[in-house]
């Protein structure tokens, strides 16, 4: 079995979280390679139940890497494998903490505790809603992440709100202390344009889940399909490919480089797996 790796944000799908070709013309992809023994799976930051969700619409029967390599989902088994899990459990107890101290420091802001992504992903409004809103992950075993959005000028959606992702970006980083931990003994990706900030262990990598699965799957060849450095393994036996939006630094290191970008260059990746 060959078995093929895809990133999602900025390589699967865009900033608005949509494919840029017909979702039926990559399904299709997709089956032309499982004909083949070619499976196809998911290697993201994102919490495997936003992996899963993805993998289901998509018709993806491979395994997923989730959570910058901390979860390994079996699509057979619908089960979940925490690696190193004495090193990230404590990031669950974060996300209390942080709820309970944005509930005192802010009594005004919304808290919206659940899948994060989707609630962000749709940017509902409704009158209850402040000036201050958190949509917080809930579905992370083994990391910790918020987005941090307000009304838009018309109340009609939400948006980033990047002064507030400094607010309690902050809040989260004197938390640490209680955990005794440091910002810099963390993977620390605060990103204004998205209003998110994600908290890993610094021991987090791709890499070793994907090793994970190796060793439990044994393919015959791998391949993983990305478009930064976070997607570079530096393992012998995997093949690293790129989407045309990919940044250089990553794709001077992959083996092959797509033309084109996004959903479109996964899509000639995929091809050059046959």
């Amino acid at each position: 079995m060959k078995l093929v790796l895809l990133d999602l944000d900025n390589t699967l799908i865009d900033a608005e979280y949509r494919l840029t070709v017909p979702e039926d013309e990559f399904r299709a992809v997709v089956q032309e390679l499982a004909n083949k023994n070619i499976s196809v799976g998911l290697c993201s930051d994102s919490a495997a139940i936003t992996l899963c969700q993805w993998a289901d619409r998509l018709g993806l029967t491979g395994p997923i890497v989730a959570e910058r390599g901390a979860v390994v989902w079996d699509s057979s088994e619908r089960s979940a494998n925490i690696i190193n899990v004495e090193q990230t459990a404590w990031l669950r107890e974060l996300r209390e903490a942080f709820v309970l101290k944005v509930m005192k420091d802010m009594p005004g802001a919304t808290l919206m505790l659940g899948d994060a992504t989707q609630f962000v992903k749709a940017r509902p409004m409704n009158p209850a809603m402040t000036e201050q809103i958190f949509g917080i992950n809930g579905f992370r075993v083994a990391s910790f992440s918020f987005f941090a959005c307000r009304p838009n000028n018309d109340r009609s959606a939400l948006e980033p709100d990047p002064a507030l992702l400094v607010q309690a970006s902050a809040i989260v980083e004197e938390l640490l202390h209680t955990f005794n931990k440091s910002k810099q003994d963390l993977f620390w990706d605060e990103n204004p344009r998205y209003g998110i900030l994600i908290v890993h262990a610094a021991t987090t990598e791709k890499k070793h889940g994907i090793s994970t699965l190796i060793d439990h799957l044994g393919p015959s060849e791998v391949v993983m399909v990305g478009d930064g450095m976070a997607d570079f393994l530096n393992l012998t036996h995997v093949a690293q490919y790129a989407v045309g939006n990919a940044d250089p630094l990553y794709k001077a290191k992959a083996s092959f480089v797509a033309e084109h970008p996004l959903t479109e260059g996964v899509i000639e990746c995929l091809r050059q797996c046959e």
